[in-house]
C-alpha cells in the first residue's frame, strides 16, 4: 500500500487521485479513437469529458458519503477530500450516463452511439483506478486462508478493519476483471451490427463482475444477503440484456 506517492514541494500526490487522473486520460484517448470510427468528431469527447469527470466525480462521491454519514458528522469538509478515496462507481456511472444522454440530445448524435464509443474506455480506466484502491487500502475484501491474502499495514481503513489479517485483494480482483472486460469489448467492436451493442455488453460485463467480487468485499449494509451494489447491478444487468434482445429484434426485422 502506498496511499502517497510523491511529493510536489509541500504538497503531497495521493495515489488514488493520481490513478483517476490517468483513467480519466487513457479513458478520453480511448474514446477519441472510437469516435472517429463511429464517424462522430473527435472533439466532441474533449468537449464531453469535463462534464462527465464533473458528473462522474459528484455522483461516486455523493453515493459514498450517503452511506458513510456517520463518518462527515464531525467534519463536513471531508466530504469533498476525493482525492483521499471513497467514491462507489455505480453513482458516478448513473450520473455520467445521464449527462451524456443529455450531451448526445443537445449535439444531435445518437444516444446509444455516444454511449458504445465511451464503453470501452470507461473499463480500461475503471480498470486503472481499481489499482488505486490498491495503494490507497480501500475497497478491500474479507478476510482468507488463500495464499495470495494480504495484510495491509497499520494506518489504512482495511487494517483498521481486519488488523493483522490475511484479507482479499478484491482491488486486484476488479482491476483484472474489468481489463478482461476492455478486451472483450475490443473484439466485440468488430461484431457490432447496432447501436448500444458495445454498451450493453459493457453494463452486463461489470454487473457479472460485480456481483462476484461483491461476495469476498467488505460491505457493512446487506439487505436479503446482497450488498447495495449487487442489488444495483441486477437491475443494471437485466435492462442490458433486455436491450440487447431488443437490438436483436430490430436487426431480424
Amino acid at each position: 500500500m502506498c496511499p502517497i506517492l510523491f511529493k510536489l514541494g509541500p504538497f503531497p500526490v495521493h495515489a488514488y487521485g493520481f490513478m483517476i487522473a490517468i483513467a480519466f486520460l487513457v479513458g478520453i484517448v480511448i474514446s477519441m479513437y472510437f469516435a472517429r470510427r463511429e464517424g462522430v468528431g473527435p472533439e466532441n469527447i474533449l468537449d464531453l469529458a469535463l462534464y462527465v469527470i464533473l458528473s462522474a466525480i459528484i455522483g461516486a462521491r455523493a453515493l459514498y458519503v450517503i452511506g458513510t454519514w456517520d463518518q462527515y458528522q464531525g467534519n463536513i469538509w471531508e466530504m469533498f477530500a476525493v482525492q483521499k478515496g471513497g467514491l462507489i462507481f455505480l453513482g458516478g456511472l448513473l450520473l455520467a450516463v445521464l449527462t451524456v444522454m443529455l450531451y448526445a440530445r443537445v449535439k444531435r448524435i445518437p444516444i446509444l452511439r455516444l454511449l458504445d464509443i465511451l464503453t470501452p474506455g470507461t473499463a480500461l480506466g475503471y480498470a486503472i483506478t481499481r489499482i488505486g484502491c490498491f495503494l490507497n487500502g480501500c475497497c478491500f475484501g474479507l478476510p482468507t486462508d488463500l495464499p495470495w491474502g494480504l495484510e495491509f499495514p497499520f494506518g489504512s481503513l482495511a487494517y483498521s478493519y481486519f488488523p493483522h489479517q490475511h484479507i482479499h485483494p478484491t482491488q486486484l480482483y476488479s482491476s483484472a476483471s474489468m481489463f478482461l472486460a476492455f478486451l472483450a469489448l475490443i473484439w466485440l467492436y468488430h461484431k457490432k451490427q447496432k447501436d448500444g451493442f458495445i454498451f450493453y455488453w459493457g453494463l452486463i460485463f461489470y454487473s457479472v463482475y460485480r456481483m462476484a467480487v461483491e461476495f469476498l468485499r467488505f460491505s457493512p449494509i446487506h439487505w436479503l444477503g446482497l450488498t447495495p451494489s449487487q442489488w444495483l447491478v441486477i437491475f443494471l444487468a437485466g435492462g442490458a440484456v433486455w436491450g440487447l434482445i431488443r437490438g436483436n429484434k430490430r436487426i431480424d426485422a
